[in-house]
């Protein structure tokens, strides 16, 4: 694995919109928020001007997000890139990525939902850590919640531990800076299993982003996984498919081999849950896990419902499950 350099403190972090821009002035007042609290802790930050653009989903064309995004990676003063938030198609960049530029530049990436997908891609073709965590917009919190701190030890510590939160958002907030924590964290096992460790060398993402690729030319997930001894340790963020829906795109990875060398699985919580006649999001799970013999756990740190876990691709991970408790343990190695 090919890990960047760490983040230290004053370093340059730039900022872009590799999905969706700033959609109002919301946005922009949590843009200017979050620089204030980036700089308070330390660190400059600069923006591309896709940024401040955004229509029909997207911040500018394919193209133009990578020309931007390839500026940032390509400048040795930027030490991280932020990606502003996610939307629905980043897809649109793959085609326009530079093959000869991106192995020779390797910085820390961070971001999540359909951002992921630019994490997913440039682990599994290039073999580079990429983060899955908060998108930089969440930094403009009133007081920065604990699990955004984690980012930045994923950036700079060569072992970072994440131990599960007490509460997450159980409601459905919109247009809130801050989270709003109302319900008790409890994993599940998918197999009642009291006590669980799995280990091994972490990928996965928001798996309505990440599966855009499977089939096609971008999709080197298969010879990724294969390509450690230790195995894999997948993690899953649902965003909204149904249990039908979930069903299809976990068929889908397993035909393609992407669960081949597998240790175990640990998946976000959703609110995808409602079941389409007797068909639940258990069935989902039981019908793609059940013939794996893997541990599967349930309602994790992950993802859209927050708080989330940052998850670095590529690192070698441990988790520890115990009576619907876990840690995480990622180490850069």
């Amino acid at each position: 694995m090919i890990y960047p350099n760490d983040l230290k403190i004053s370093d340059l972090i730039g900022v872009t919109a590799t999905s969706s821009g700033l959609i109002d002035e919301f946005d922009r007042e949590r843009l200017k928020k979050t620089k204030e609290n980036l700089e308070k802790l330390g660190y400059k930050t600069i923006e591309t001007p896709n940024v401040f653009t955004n229509n029909k989903f997207v911040s500018s064309s394919g193209q133009d997000r990578v020309q931007e995004f390839m500026k940032l990676w390509k400048n040795d003063d930027i030490k991280a890139i932020a990606q502003l938030r996610g939307g629905e198609l980043l897809l649109e960049m793959l085609p326009y990525l530079d093959d000869d530029i991106i192995p020779n530049n390797s910085k820390w990436i961070f971001g999540y939902s359909d951002s992921s997908l630019l994490n997913f891609y440039l682990t599994t073709k290039y073999h580079i850590a990429t983060i899955n965590s908060g998108n930089v917009l969440e930094f403009a919190m009133d007081k920065i919640h604990e699990s955004l701190f984690s980012i930045l030890k994923c950036m700079s510590e060569k072992a970072i531990i994440q131990e599960n939160f007490k509460l997450y958002e159980g409601k459905k907030h919109r247009h809130e800076i801050n989270y709003s924590l109302d319900t008790k964290v409890k994993y599940k096992s998918l197999y009642n299993n009291k006590e669980i460790i799995i280990k091994g060398r972490m990928i996965g993402g928001c798996l309505e982003a990440i599966i855009e690729i499977l089939g096609t030319k971008y999709d080197y997930v298969s010879d990724f996984c294969n390509s450690f001894k230790e195995g894999m340790f997948w993690y899953l963020d649902i965003y909204d498919s149904n249990p039908l829906d979930l069903y299809r795109k976990l068929w889908q990875m397993k035909e393609a081999f992407w669960f081949n060398n597998i240790n175990g699985i640990i998946i976000g919580r959703t609110r995808s849950i409602k079941k389409i006649e007797d068909f639940t999001y258990l069935d989902a799970l039981h019908k793609i896990f059940d013939d794996m013999n893997i541990p599967v756990i349930i309602d994790v740190d992950i993802g859209h419902v927050k708080p989330q876990f940052s998850i670095i691709n590529g690192s070698f991970g441990t988790f520890t499950y115990k009576n619907g408790k876990g840690t995480l343990k990622q180490e850069k190695i």
